[in-house]
């Protein structure tokens, strides 16, 4: 042995400052500076994974993988910091908020987290979002300046849903009769995971299972007509939902009633949900079409609709909820009506609204509410030679044919993880540290 190593041959590599989630990241501090004050406190504990994926602009520290608090997120007026271990502090540092102008404050693995965090607390007022102790809780107050969505935001949930869609439809376009609902909810998983994406719920439920269990996730049982396929999928900390169902040979006539009624109730949702109506302003809008078509009480099974984001449920639609839709939020609208279920996730901006989880691989079904053509997802039909027609003169829906779609390829989805890090001999603009805004010392010391 010579006592030398061998000069690594492959290229050295420098992580890349984003810079658009460093303004996003300004941005959410600015609402945190605000909140301090409205509050009366000094410094804000962040130790909720939502919330931390919220300010960090996408920091997903669900994959450090702990069933307890290991990291959180300290922040005063002038500083942020992340308090953390040695073990996990590299991997935050290096892959979830490189050049975000955050501080470290970190012990070893076995020194306890909690320590650490009375520390930073100490001699200071302090609000929290988990109620940690001898803290102030302002959960709510959190959740509400999280909900209007950012620019960057408001992107990511367009790339998140198509990859989400392309997941449930490109599953339903391979069913066969046969195979088990849990094999179909793997296919999903694995198209989500394979983008980076985590699959948070996969609801499939065959042959109507859904009639009875409105929140069934998926079993061993075999599909042999009908599935309808559902997932929540979660990237960047952000969430959206989308349902679709797909028939194996002959449309059974009960789907397909029930499926007509159902695009009703998601058409009426998708077209008064408006930034500046109140909840039960759109809710009473559909439950009148219930009533309408002989379903007064249907509504009362499962849950209709909720505006989602950095949370399953950010705020659900309820009966005589008097809380008012702001300008850019995103909602995941999922009525169901019998074996039927349907669903959309739309984003509600100041002056329009527009499905996010859309393809063009997937037939439609087109709802007319006062007059305007609202799209909606139809029934695919697997592999048949027939194709049916249904209309329902008594309607205010223009239903279009049932239609054969092709397979769907992932070549037009978008990218979903960040530039990470590049060749040192390229020329892009890469982080420099003298570049900060922040001081090397922390104000925290």
């Amino acid at each position: 042995m010579t006592g030398q190593f061998a000069e690594d041959p492959r290229p050295k590599r420098l992580l890349v400052q984003d810079k658009v989630r460093l303004l996003d990241v300004e941005e959410k501090h600015n609402r945190v500076r605000a909140l301090l004050e409205s509050v009366g406190v000094d410094a804000l504990l962040l130790q909720d994974a939502a919330n931390i994926a919220w300010f960090t602009a996408g920091a997903d520290l669900n994959r450090l993988a702990s069933d307890s608090c290991h990291t959180s997120v300290f922040i005063t007026a002038e500083a942020r910091l992340f308090a953390t271990n040695a073990v996990d502090s590299a991997q935050i540092f290096e892959r979830e908020a490189f050049g975000l102008g955050f501080q470290l404050k970190q012990r070893e693995w076995f020194q306890p987290h909690r320590e650490l965090i009375r520390d930073l607390c100490r001699g200071r007022k302090v609000a929290s979002d988990v109620a940690f102790p001898e803290t102030k809780c302002v959960c709510d107050e959190i959740r509400e300046i999280r909900v209007p969505l950012t620019p960057l935001e408001v992107d990511r949930m367009r790339r998140l849903s198509l990859v989400a869609t392309h997941a449930v439809e490109a599953a339903a376009h391979n069913l066969c009769v046969g195979t088990t609902e849990a094999k179909v909810a793997g296919e999903v998983a694995h198209r989500l995971v394979k983008r980076t994406v985590t699959p948070v719920r996969i609801q499939v439920c065959a042959d109507g299972r859904n009639d009875r269990y409105r929140h069934w996730t998926f079993g061993e049982d075999r599909i042999e007509k009908y599935a309808s396929i559902s997932c929540v999928a979660r990237r960047w900390g952000l969430r959206v939902g989308v349902s679709r169902t797909a028939c194996l040979g002959d449309v059974p006539e009960e789907i397909w009633d029930a499926h007509q009624k159902a695009v009703l109730m998601l058409a009426t949702g998708l077209f008064f949900s408006r930034a500046g109506r109140t909840l039960d302003e759109v809710w009473q809008k559909v439950r009148r079409i219930y009533e309408k078509f002989g379903l007064p009480s249907e509504w009362q099974k499962a849950d209709q609709a909720e505006l989602v984001g950095f949370s399953l449920c950010e705020q659900q639609l309820l009966p005589g909820s008097t809380y008012e839709i702001p300008a850019a939020v995103a909602m995941h609208w999922h009525p169901s009506v019998g074996p039927a279920m349907t669903g959309d996730t739309m984003l509600i901006e100041k002056s329009s609204v527009r499905r996010l989880t859309i393809s063009d691989s997937w037939p439609e079904l087109t709802v007319f509410v006062k007059g305007h053509p609202v799209p909606c997802p139809g029934l695919l039909k697997v592999r048949s030679d027939s194709m049916p027609v249904a209309t329902d003169d008594s309607t205010s829906s223009a239903i279009s044919p049932l239609l054969d779609a092709s397979g769907v390829t992932e070549e037009s989805l978008p990218p979903m993880d960040s530039i990470w890090e590049l060749d040192a001999q390229s020329d892009q603009l890469v982080f420099e540290e003298e570049d900060s805004p922040y001081p090397e010392e922390s104000v925290l010391e």
